[in-house]
């Protein structure tokens, strides 16, 4: 007989897959770890889905990220108890022009950009399902486990990662653009309480999960910098790589609604934390 779960973790370890399985064994639950070498076949009350198939670098593994889903949902029904499914997916990139920031859950999804389109077909394969389920639509998550003890990023998104990694191996850090871009930058501690928090509430629906603040990337080079000192940071520039929405931050009402959730770690503290956990 199959182990019958709390909570499925599909994708435990990647960067918030990891975060969410131990903040949820944290908080008591009977917690099943599932990669691509153990892969799901049933047998949980809530299946977090956290599968990294695609990164904003590389969409190749697209009919792989939908096909696996489905599989798993029909691995689900086969069990004998269909789960509440939690999907991780994308708040910078499947919102939009003409939607204007801070997007809103009740905004027209309009990816920009292949990244985007994968993760709106993820959440629309789960609603023609009728499975049920919860989309948290996360920012851009951020922390120690980006970079690798030999000073790597990891997981091929995330400029935090990507600069400090640079940083800490003495490289200069590319800035794409002229610094206007407005992101939303959230500590992965803060999204694994979000994800953590949906997994126990179970409320049918999509949700914004993010710091609910707009910060332009010249305000974060200014932040890594002050983060950083005095150990030098050399900028490289590169022109806007013209798929990225200009300013892509959150309206998190809903989730202070839904689930009690705001984020509560600042951007300076985030920073100052990933830093301590990455110098040389």
């Amino acid at each position: 007989m199959s182990t019958v779960y709390d909570v499925a973790v599909v994708g435990s370890r990647g960067f918030l897959g990891s975060a969410v399985a131990t903040e949820l064994e944290r908080r008591g639950a009977h917690v099943g770890r599932f990669t691509k070498d153990h892969p799901f076949t049933g047998g949980a009350a809530t299946v977090v889905w956290a599968a990294g198939h695609v990164t904003p670098a590389d969409t190749t593994r697209a009919d792989q990220a939908i096909g696996d889903l489905a599989s798993a949902l029909n691995a689900a029904r086969r069990s004998g108890r269909v789960p509440h499914v939690v999907l991780l997916s994308s708040g910078g990139a499947v919102y939009g022009p003409p939607a204007i920031a801070p997007f809103r859950e009740t905004d027209e999804p309009s990816p920009a950009n292949d990244y985007g389109r994968v993760k709106l077909a993820e959440e629309r394969l789960l609603a023609d399902q009728g499975v049920p389920h919860t989309v948290l639509r996360i920012s851009n998550p951020y922390g120690p486990a980006q970079v690798s003890s030999a000073g790597r990023a990891v997981g091929g998104q995330g400029v935090v990662g990507h600069w400090l990694a640079a940083i800490r191996t003495g490289q200069p850090i590319t800035l794409f653009g002229d610094g206007s871009a407005v992101r939303d930058y959230v500590y992965v501690d803060d999204v694994a309480d979000a994800i953590a928090t949906a997994t126990e509430r179970r409320h049918e629906g999509l949700i914004n999960v993010g710091s609910g603040v707009g910060t332009s990337l010249a305000q974060l080079l200014g932040v890594v910098q002050k983060t950083v000192a005095p150990h030098p940071v050399e900028v490289r520039s590169e022109p806007a790589r013209g798929v990225d929405p200009v300013a892509a931050w959150l309206g998190v009402d809903r989730a202070a609604q839904h689930l009690g959730w705001r984020a509560t770690t600042s951007l300076e503290d985030g920073l100052a934390r990933t830093w301590d956990a990455v110098r040389p």
